[in-house]
């Protein structure tokens, strides 16, 4: 089955983004879908000045960094 290892990552992936939205904001990983479906949750992609790759979350007034590892709140951004 051609791809299916690389689904596999991609689905673990998601998996772990989910987790660490639902730790960022405080919300059970089914609130964190919800809330994805809804376009409730803002995404974007950045570096770091370090040349980190991460994802900014904002929910409600509240943004996130998401680091492989790690989260880190924006300073005055919730």
């Amino acid at each position: 089955m051609s791809g299916a290892p690389e689904n596999r990552e991609m689905y673990q992936e998601i998996a772990a983004l989910v987790a660490a939205l639902g730790k960022a904001f405080s919300l059970a990983e089914s609130e964190v879908i919800s809330a994805l479906e809804k376009n409730a949750i803002g995404l974007e992609f950045g570096h770091d000045e370090n040349g980190n790759r991460f994802v900014l979350a904002t929910l409600s007034g509240k943004t996130t960094r998401v680091y492989q590892g790690a989260i880190k709140q924006e300073p005055g951004k919730g």
